[in-house]
């Protein structure tokens, strides 16, 4: 197996992921018992209605973050409502190890702030407050309810705009449970009582592998588009299929997602595109034609190279187009195999690396940097990619080349080695290797540098550097020794103002 031997040379975050089916299930579940908007009405009344009780689904409290566990507790001994929610639920429900854990509660923002002094108040389009252990953070969310609809959202000027706006109108649990985008989502964990609160009968589409929407799903797609790529992510990453009607409604409301902040699809994408499922959420994208509508500029790339369409056995092998589900394959191999994330510029360049094609691998580096720079900037450029996430990929694109091509002068591959970048490089020339079926030698005698290179830099003597400092070379600048006082020797201190600006400029 290529990653795990690759992952002790590099640097990389973490996330918890259990190791998800790469079977190709069907998009859309027909099962003839849906859930209708009869029985799964947005409009609750004022008090709690009935719920289904997890009784015989207790989560075990080893799996469950300790913070967070504190961050509930406290609550409730300050007499507010308090649950776990959500994601975490969810998969603590299918055994997975959750990536984060939030709670909701009938504290208000600053109820919370008060409780603890160790959070602090966030959000513009809704409030809510960020608990904080150290480097982590326990989000913590009022109950809020389903904007009113008789109120028309700001700079609303068409009826049937129903694009949310704000949403900062609190409710009880119930309310909150039928706001939220899926059943699988809209689940509560009461640690007292050692039971899951479901009102929207998440749990048995859990049990059936089904993503379903809260109510008409239509009506919460327009609500917020970005919930269909929601949908998707949840689909692929759990091996879940998506119910018809929700699925109808996506195709028919795909156009909509153009409406979305360039900001969120960037941030929906690379969310998907870590989830350790990226390829089978394309497919689904590309299916419902969603992908074209949020980003087609890129999707245009492709139309003068064979297209982008779902991978076929009938797909030529050597066409960019072919080349870019396996780019997508080795992303999710790797993300499985060792719960790491790749950066955002190693992601932009796999995404980039398939319209490249050969030029990647043969051409010199001014032909390079020109195409790299002519191809990415505009796509890039339309969809709000960071200006220093397009540069990492460009770095590594240029590195790539100088990695795979054999050099003669010595420093060279040291001086590489020293490079900020070099750790993305070396991660994006393993995706090319298990892409493209290249010869693995050029990656072993990478990661053996790196290896020395690493335990150099732990070395005592070491000053904790290793990264581009200005690009000063491969070789380890000799440590001067100071002088006390003024030597009485003159010349012999060999040029005073070289040696003192030098040392000025090193400090």
């Amino acid at each position: 197996m290529l990653w795990p031997h690759l992952l002790p040379t590099l640097k990389a975050p973490r996330i918890a992921l259990a190791r998800a089916s790469k079977s190709l299930v069907p998009p859309v579940l027909d099962d003839g018992q849906a859930v209708t908007s009869d029985n799964l009405s947005s409009e609750p009344d004022d008090t709690p209605g009935e719920h289904t009780a997890g009784k015989n689904h207790p989560l075990p409290l080893a799996d469950i973050d300790t913070e967070a566990l504190k961050v509930v507790r406290k609550l409730l001994a300050a007499n507010h409502e308090a649950y776990l929610v959500g994601g975490c639920v969810r998969d603590l429900y299918l055994n997975r190890k959750p990536k984060d854990f939030d709670v909701a509660t009938s504290a208000r923002p600053e109820q919370i702030r008060r409780v603890f002094r160790n959070s602090r108040i966030i959000g513009r389009r809704f409030k809510l407050a960020h608990v904080f252990f150290g480097s982590k953070i326990i989000e913590t969310a009022t109950f809020r309810s389903v904007p009113n609809e008789d109120a028309p959202n700001e700079g609303e000027s068409d009826d049937d705009d129903l694009l949310i706006t704000h949403d900062n109108e609190w409710g009880n649990i119930e309310q909150d449970a039928r706001r939220r985008d899926f059943t699988i989502n809209g689940l509560f964990y009461d640690i007292e009582h050692e039971e899951i609160v479901d009102f929207v009968d998440g749990v048995a589409d859990l049990d059936r592998g089904v993503v379903r929407t809260i109510g008409d799903p239509e009506v919460r797609f327009r609500e917020d588009p970005v919930r269909m790529i929601r949908a998707i992510k949840f689909a692929a990453r759990l091996d879940f299929t998506i119910e018809s009607d929700s699925w109808a409604a996506l195709l028919a409301c795909a156009p909509d997602i153009a409406r979305c902040s360039r900001a969120r699809l960037v941030e929906e994408l690379y969310k998907l595109l870590r989830g350790g499922a990226a390829k089978r959420a394309f497919e689904l994208m590309l299916e419902a034609n969603l992908f074209q509508h949020i980003w087609p500029a890129y999707m245009e790339l492709y139309d003068d190279v064979g297209g982008l369409r779902r991978p076929s056995r009938a797909q030529p092998s050597d066409q960019p187009g072919s080349l870019f589900w396996r780019y997508l394959g080795a992303l999710d191999d790797y993300v499985i195999e060792t719960g790491h994330v790749p950066s955002n510029g190693v992601i932009q360049a796999i995404l980039f690396a398939p319209l490249l094609d050969q030029l990647l691998l043969e051409a010199n580096r001014a032909e390079l940097d020109v195409r790299v720079d002519d191809l990415m900037t505009p796509p890039c450029g339309a969809l709000g990619v960071a200006r220093r996430d397009r540069e990492l990929a460009r770095q590594i694109f240029m590195a790539h080349r100088r990695m795979i091509q054999p050099s003669r002068k010595r420093g060279r591959k040291a001086s590489l080695v020293q490079r900020q970048y070099f750790h993305d490089a070396l991660l994006f020339l393993g995706f090319s290797v298990e892409a493209r079926d290249l010869d693995g030698s050029a990656l072993d005698q990478w990661r053996a540098l790196a290896v020395v290179h690493n335990s150099k830099a732990d070395g005592p003597d070491d000053d904790g550097g290793g990264g581009d400092r200005g690009g000063s070379g491969g070789q380890r600048k000799r440590k001067r020794s100071r002088r006390r006082g003024k030597s009485k020797s003159g010349p012999r201190s060999g040029g005073g103002r070289t040696g003192a600006s030098r040392s000025a400029s090193e400090s």
